[in-house]
């Protein structure tokens, strides 16, 4: 593991650490501590704002109120590695007592790490339970600004040429972060967005939740997506990784409906981290960022679509900087819960891939 990932790990328990402190500021459903009264209100505002529209694009309609409103920790400084952890107790009537801790810049903050946060907040919720890893993460990966997608998709490319693809059929059954967490969150983000332009985000809403009722994932990756096995659905989307992570049309085997799965927000997703013994389940690290130095990753591409538009638009209009992402942090432990039963074994079978001008081989 590299020394800066390392270091990012470091910031994360210090942050943890440290007792509350700075401005509050409560909403309906968060009490934010910050570095500064307008921050804190920035935050709140921007947290609920996203609990409204994230829950109407992933699930259609809001969400009702929690019964407790959920800590947001925030701690902010310029140059602070940006991320992020989520954690709520899992009851018999579904999740509870959320608690969320974020860094980073304040602007990564609002851009990137608030939604990512609140995305696992509004899916534990619906779900009342955890959901698969890949889902999870990868999910809540694609609302993050347009910038931090894009290194996941280069992280993505580089952890195929590395031999650190993760065959399908183990992706789907992981229950807990594994030790060689990025590739996770870069695959996991890639196969998602790949679902998710096929039909949207209440269609992969619905396929997950198929398996946690206890369907085999083949039988609901063939319902939903019309692929016959996790090994089909593997090699098409491996197809459509070395054709570029483009346009999904030519891989669709299920050609029901597309749905236009555009949501134009910008704001944040909280992150909890206040790790404690018994039912408490950690959702969400916020997604790492890391720099391409010293990392053998780059995740799958993100569309233009998604949370960021307006963020997007006024960075091509010159009307505000988009500055470098900043490295992060990850790698929480979590509960364990069941999900499908066992798939036949497979591998991601070696296949070349073409990157354009410079190009490599992308196998495994």
């Amino acid at each position: 593991m590299e020394a800066r990932f390392l270091r990012s790990l470091f910031v994360v328990a210090t942050l943890l650490a440290v007792p509350a402190f700075g401005a509050g500021y409560r909403t309906q459903n968060f009490i934010v501590q910050a570095s500064t009264p307008q921050f804190a209100k920035q935050v709140g505002d921007a947290a609920e704002q996203f609990r409204s529209q994230l829950a109407i694009d992933w699930l259609g309609s809001e969400l009702p109120p929690w019964p407790a409103p959920c800590p947001i920790r925030v701690q902010d400084a310029p140059h602070l590695g940006a991320g992020g952890a989520t954690e709520y107790t899992p009851t018999r009537r579904g999740v509870r007592d959320f608690r969320m801790s974020i860094q980073g810049s304040q602007i990564r903050i609002m851009d990137s790490v608030l939604p990512h946060e609140v995305t696992h907040t509004v899916l534990a919720t619906h779900f009342g339970q955890p959901l698969p890893r890949w889902a999870d993460e990868g999910a809540s990966t694609t609302v993050e600004h347009h910038s931090e997608r894009q290194r996941h998709e280069e992280m993505l490319r580089e952890f195929l040429s590395n031999n650190r693809g993760i065959p399908m059929n183990q992706m789907f059954m992981m229950r807990e972060y594994p030790s060689d967490i990025l590739p996770l969150y870069a695959q996991g983000f890639s196969v998602s967005r790949f679902l998710i332009e096929q039909g949207g985000r209440r269609k992969f809403v619905d396929f997950v939740g198929e398996t946690l009722q206890g369907s085999q994932w083949t039988h609901a990756v063939r319902r939903h997506y019309g692929y016959e096995s996790l090994s089909e659905l593997q090699d098409t989307w491996l197809a459509w990784v070395a054709s570029g992570s483009g346009p999904v049309d030519a891989y669709v085997k299920n050609r029901g409906p597309a749905a236009a799965d555009v949501a134009q927000v910008a704001a944040v997703a909280p992150a909890g981290n206040m790790s404690q013994p018994g039912d408490v389940t950690q959702i969400a690290a916020a997604t790492p960022s890391p720099q391409r130095q010293g990392m053998q990753a780059t995740l799958a591409s993100a569309d233009g679509s998604g949370w960021y538009m307006r963020r997007r638009q006024e960075v091509a209009a010159g009307e505000v900087a988009d500055p470098e992402p900043s490295q992060s942090f990850n790698k929480k432990s979590i509960r364990d819960h069941g999900l499908a039963r066992p798939q036949a074994m497979q591998t991601i079978a070696p296949q070349g891939v073409p990157w354009g001008p410079e190009q490599g081989t992308v196998w495994r």
